[in-house]
């Protein structure tokens, strides 16, 4: 059934199991997106330890901005790498990396919170390996007017990941819904000022005691689901002799109806990075994706303890998150798809237009009220567009890179876009850890200061072309 599956859509077999294993793959490494719930479990349990009283939930963005400028750092260097030594040997390296990670974060949250971040960030390092190779590898099984679609098949694993992980996290820690209260030391605590000025921290101990034994668990889960995925991805070259694959048949069509025309067949052109790096379209592509990121990290960050400030149920925000990640699979999908009809311009218009103006408007639910039923559904609805909306830029930037700048260095090229989570993390750092600026903005001028980038974004796409071609700069560097 599987054979006829493959042979109605037109492909080989093994790219709809490299498809599925490349979900599998990103599935498990979607971890980040349930940063915000660990970060309530997380720092409410370290500042128990005796190492780190004064932690708090905005210290959280030291780890994820770790993570993420290991991530970008590392990401063309090692894309380049893992080109070399092939692509189950990545996917296997970086799974392990990011599994053991996580199993030795039951030792680390016992300690210092900076021992925490760096076994945490071992994510960034095991991400560079995987995320760029998996979706190449798919991509290579299909033609390329269905590139888009199959890697967004691909990376909806990621937005699908907290459909399971924050729903897995909450009912092992939290069964009993047990409610945060505010921080005893808090200045402001039994003032009029304590619910606007003070953090709610969990400090149940039972409760508290479970959250160690939560990453080992993570950790055990994503090994399996690392093991399934080398065992399931490949690459068309590394079938020797077992079939045809389909890009093979597309490559021979085309030779065959070039020698009909007596013209010569033509390889796609393929950019190197350097030469990436000397093309506008590379900016223009940058700025809008990290225009995007923005938000992503703000939201990864810090809408749970955004919303903790006017809703205090947090098996309401595991509902929530359990919505917000199918949206997040699913809308993937539909980018992808979208892509592969309109082009990068139309697609990244219509989700940077949309994210712009919900980031924007965030400020104004605790107007609405406190725990109260509008302004939980309030919440859901504007978590929800933005869900349904800004994780489309990984769909549309995967199929973008293939089509802009050729497949031959595929991963080292998205491993130069992804250098923009360096900027959008300093961004974050800025308005979070500078003090002067985090007092005066607060999570109101945050999410202003998003929306203002997403203009900037907007503006530089808008002056790109509809279309992504890599053969137009074939004159300029063949």
């Amino acid at each position: 059934m599987y054979s006829k599956i493959a042979d109605r859509l037109g492909v080989h077999p093994k790219g709809l199991t490299c498809v599925l294993g490349g979900f599998i793959l990103c599935l498990s490494f979607a971890s980040d997106f349930s940063y915000p719930n660990i970060n309530t479990y997380l720092t409410s349990y370290m500042r128990t330890t005796g190492y780190n009283p004064t932690l708090t939930y905005a210290d959280f963005v030291f780890l994820s901005t770790t993570k993420t400028v290991v991530q970008g750092l590392s990401m063309p260097f090692i894309g380049a790498i893992a080109r070399q030594i092939g692509c189950r040997p990545s996917i296997a390296i970086g799974s392990a990396i990011y599994s053991i990670g996580f199993m030795l974060t039951f030792l680390t949250v016992k300690y210092w919170f900076i021992l925490a971040i760096i076994s945490l960030a071992c994510h960034g390092i095991g991400f560079s390996f995987v995320y760029a190779t998996a979706i190449g590898a798919a991509q290579k099984w299909f033609p390329q007017h269905r590139k888009g679609l199959v890697g967004s098949l691909v990376v909806s694993g990621y937005g699908f990941g907290s459909l399971f992980w924050v729903p897995i996290q909450t009912a092992f820690v939290n069964p009993d819904n047990v409610k945060a209260v505010i921080d005893p030391n808090c200045t402001f605590a039994g003032t009029d000022y304590e619910q606007t000025k003070c953090e709610l921290y969990f400090m149940d101990e039972d409760m508290l005691s479970r959250i160690p034994y939560m990453f080992l668990m993570l950790g055990v889960i994503f090994l399996v689901m690392g093991i399934i995925s080398v065992i399931l991805i490949s690459e068309p070259e590394q079938q020797n002799q077992v079939g045809e694959s389909n890009q093979t048949k597309v490559d021979k069509m085309s030779m065959e109806l070039s020698e009909k025309n007596n013209k010569a067949p033509k390889t796609v052109f393929s950019l190197s990075p350097l030469q990436v790096l000397k093309t506008p379209i590379f900016y223009q592509i940058w700025l809008g994706f990290f225009s995007i990121s923005l938000t992503n990290g703000l939201m990864g960050n810090y809408s749970k303890t955004f919303g903790l400030t006017f809703i205090n149920d947090d098996h309401y925000y595991a509902k929530v998150a359990v919505f917000l990640n199918i949206l997040n699979g699913f809308c993937r999908i539909a980018w992808g798809f979208n892509y592969d009809r309109f082009g990068f311009k139309v697609c990244f218009t219509l989700i940077g237009l949309t994210v712009t103006i919900i980031t924007s408007t965030l400020p104004l639910l605790p107007m609405i009220g406190e725990n109260n039923l509008g302004v939980k559904l309030c919440y859901g609805l504007w978590m929800s567009v933005l869900y349904a909306t800004f994780p489309g830029i990984y769909a549309i930037v995967a199929a973008g890179v293939n089509d802009a700048f050729g497949p031959v260095h595929y991963q080292s090229n998205f491993g130069l876009l992804f250098t923009q989570s360096l900027a959008y993390c300093f961004v974050i750092m800025t308005l979070t850890k500078v003090s002067v600026i985090h007092s005066l903005l607060g999570y109101t001028g945050m999410f202003l200061v998003a929306g203002g980038f997403g203009i900037l974004g907007l503006v530089a796409v808008g002056l790109a072309p509809r279309h992504l071609e890599s053969e137009k700069h074939r004159h300029r560097f063949d």
